[in-house]
C-alpha cells in the first residue's frame, strides 16, 4: 500500500528549506522516494499510517498558515506509473509500490 503527497512553499531561502525539512520529518520512519521536487511516493501498511502522516503535516501547516499547503492520495495497492523520469528511480518507485 502506498500514497502520494505533494506541497508547495510560499517562502524563499533559508526558510522554505526549514519548512520543508519539517514536511519532511513528518515522514520519518516510512519508506519514500521523491521523484519530483515536493513529490513523495510512501509506503504504507495501513491506513492508520496515512492518518498520522496526514495529522502531522496538518500541524506544520496549522502552525505556518499561508505558507505551506499539501494534498495526499487516498491509499492506493499495486499500480504502475508511467512518465519521464531518470531510469534509475523506477526501481525506487516500484519498491514503495508493491504489494
Amino acid at each position: 500500500m502506498h500514497i502520494v503527497i505533494s506541497w508547495d512553499i510560499k517562502a524563499d531561502g533559508a526558510n522554505w528549506k526549514e519548512l520543508n525539512e519539517k514536511m519532511k520529518g513528518c515522514l520519518s520512519g516510512y519508506s519514500w522516494v521523491k521523484p519530483l521536487t515536493t513529490l513523495y511516493i510512501v509506503k504504507i501498511y495501513s491506513s492508520e499510517d496515512r492518518k498520522q502522516i496526514r495529522d502531522d503535516l496538518v500541524s506544520v501547516c496549522r502552525d505556518n498558515p499561508k505558507k505551506v499547503n499539501f494534498i495526499m492520495s487516498p491509499a492506493m495497492e499495486g499500480g504502475s506509473y508511467s512518465g519521464w523520469l531518470p531510469k534509475s528511480l523506477w526501481p525506487k518507485i516500484e519498491k514503495r509500490t508493491e504489494d
